[in-house]
């Protein structure tokens, strides 16, 4: 999936192919806090607050606070044998749905894993930790991508609304780097944690 143009067609961001799919892959970033003040959570905790289903809008923004793109998304999560898996929907402007599962899972030492699988490429490895109320997640590659999100669930007086603000650096073929912003904010369709279910 991609969120820059085709890799036959010129983009107006360099480093569209990697943006494309990286993008997509940070909204099933699964993640959550209660939004209170920052405690002891556990990293299975901070997953938690995710389970159900999610809508939304995620946008990019270039350095400059320039509008890339923007997308509607669609989450949903759920528990199986102890690990978080997710599907995400995507609509862009210019029609395409493109499809992503995940699994979020805590190792022994307390870290938190994302994998993502996106319907066009290969997997995409996030690691993360808990911090002052939100999880932070982040990845570095030998190519030279650098991600780093930070997610949250909070309450709202009109109910919970999930988080994303990161950044990334999305090196080219030419040298060139691009360097990006996104926001994310997505509502609660449906949240029933007692179940484990949506």
């Amino acid at each position: 999936m991609r969120i820059g143009r085709s890799r036959n067609r010129p983009g107006p961001v360099a480093g569209g192919d990697v943006l494309g799919r990286t993008v997509v892959t940070l909204g099933l970033l699964l993640v959550a806090t209660a939004g209170r003040p920052a405690q002891a959570q556990s990293p299975r905790a901070a997953l938690e607050s995710l389970t159900g289903h999610w809508t939304g809008a995620f946008v990019v923004y270039a350095h400059d606070g320039t509008q890339v793109d923007s997308l509607s998304t669609e989450h949903r999560y759920r528990w199986e044998d102890g690990v978080q898996v997710g599907t995400q929907i995507d609509r862009y402007p210019d029609g395409r749905v493109v499809r992503k599962t995940a699994r979020n899972y805590v190792t022994d030492d307390g870290t938190l894993i994302c994998e993502v699988n996106p319907p066009d490429g290969a997997p995409i490895t996030y690691r993360g930790r808990v911090s002052d109320g939100a999880i932070v997640w982040h990845r570095k590659t030998d190519a030279g991508v650098v991600e780093s999100f930070r997610e949250r669930v909070v309450d709202t007086p009109t109910g919970s609304e999930y988080r994303i603000n990161g950044f990334g650096v999305y090196p080219s073929g030419d040298g060139a780097r691009s360097h990006l912003h996104f926001v994310g904010r997505y509502r609660a369709v449906h949240q029933d944690v007692s179940t484990g279910r949506e």
